[in-house]
């Protein structure tokens, strides 16, 4: 280019502007959808947001039904998208049912038989028809919204499956009709999940604690709840932890199983429940009831961090035989080949990286590590070799 032309430096300046001009497009999360109500006798305004994968194939999906949508809307996708992205629920829809300002609650105090003649009759059977949903129903409400949905669990326990209610209030009010609705309906199966901060008025933290009290006394063995007393939390926060953990709860068992630490697993119940854990995690997903190979790793992991020989070598006589050695990476395989080592087995250790060098015939660390095994073994010819490639594979590299 000629940059002592004018024209052509105007153009080439022209140029440089358009290139590196940003890009804005509209970001649109879901569908805005006004449903006329003639049990409202007004238009409602509803939220839908879709699963990343629902365009494709004919699954069908669990539905949240967000009251209060006009402020948790956002922030359900938010957790819809993070949860089921780490494989710690499946993909589900989420519905928001906004409200004016100017309504206040009267929605979920003096309306509230109308509000949930609403949901049943008009909003869920509009869902379900337009929507390829799997009538596993969840219900979350804040404040006001909390108490309407601890009032709907009394009044039409079988509509949702699950309700999640943060902060709920008024509660103490309700303690009678819930005394009666534990005491003639024993096959209640649903999940109740309920929250307070400890820091929360009276109004709040009294409700919850008589909820929770009469759970333990008279909840049906069917019936699945549970309350969390919330810590470093105040009232306009406990909506968005109650929400996230309200979910792992409904889908406890949808997650590969995994503990923090040995203690946890054997609080937990051991092997015992890791196995019951994968046959209901199959029976209610379709997954396979045979241990994820994440699960038999992260287990002996937690046995090396332990320093528990007995337990990880337990661990090996179990999950050795299904073959899991080689499918994980080579890493993690080789983390339980050198604890053998560090505990002298070197047979064992011999064994372990003779298995993994099958699929990683040019890990440098596997080899190094089948160098020492044979150098514990005492067959410094075997080691030595072993000990030439593992240096030429970490020179080339």
């Amino acid at each position: 280019m000629n940059l002592r032309n004018p024209l052509a430096v105007l153009l080439f300046l022209v140029s440089l502007s358009f290139v590196g001009q940003p890009a804005e497009t509209e970001n649109v999360v879901g569908l805005s959808v006004s449903i006329p109500s003639k049990v409202l006798n007004e238009s409602r305004e509803i939220q839908v947001f879709l699963p990343d994968n629902y365009s494709e194939g004919d699954t069908t999906y669990p539905v949240l039904y967000v009251l209060d949508g006009q402020r948790f809307f956002l922030h359900a996708v938010s957790v819809e998208q993070s949860m089921s992205g780490f494989e710690q629920t499946p993909e589900f829809i989420v519905v928001g049912i906004s409200k004016n300002a100017t309504e206040r609650n009267r929605n979920f105090s003096s309306n509230a038989i109308n509000f949930l003649d609403f949901i049943e009759t008009e909003l869920i059977p509009y869902i379900d028809s337009r929507f390829r949903t799997s009538k596993d129903r969840m219900l979350f409400g804040w404040g006001f919204a909390g108490g309407f949905a601890i009032q709907t669990l009394i009044d039409r326990p079988n509509l949702f499956n699950t309700y999640i209610a943060a902060s709920p209030f008024p509660v103490s009010s309700k303690i009678e009709a819930m005394d009666k609705a534990l005491s003639s309906n024993t096959t209640l199966d649903g999940l109740l999940y309920f929250s307070s901060d400890i820091n929360e008025g009276k109004s709040v933290t009294e409700g919850t604690t008589q909820l929770n009290q009469i759970l333990i006394d008279k909840a049906p063995e069917s019936m699945s709840w549970e309350f969390r007393e919330l810590e470093g939390e105040e009232h306009r926060s406990s909506p968005f932890t109650t929400l996230y953990h309200g979910l792992r709860k409904q889908f406890h068992y949808y997650p590969e199983l995994q503990f923090s630490s040995l203690e946890d697993f054997q609080s937990a119940g051991g092997l015992e429940y890791v196995y019951d854990h994968y046959k209901r995690r199959a029976s209610a997903y379709g997954f396979p009831e045979t241990l994820s190979d994440w699960t038999m790793f992260s287990l002996t992991r937690n046995a090396i961090r332990a320093n528990d020989f007995n337990q990880f070598e337990h661990f090996m006589q179990e999950f050795k035989p299904s073959g899991f050695i080689d499918r994980i990476r080579v890493s993690r395989s080789c983390l339980m080949a050198e604890f053998y080592l560090k505990h002298q087995e070197f047979e064992k250790a011999k064994e372990l990286f003779t298995i993994i060098e099958r699929s990683h015939p040019d890990a440098a660390r596997v080899l190094q590590g089948l160098s020492d095994a044979y150098k514990g073994l005492k067959q410094d010819e075997r080691a030595k070799t072993y000990d030439e490639k593992a240096k030429a594979l970490s020179g080339n590299n």
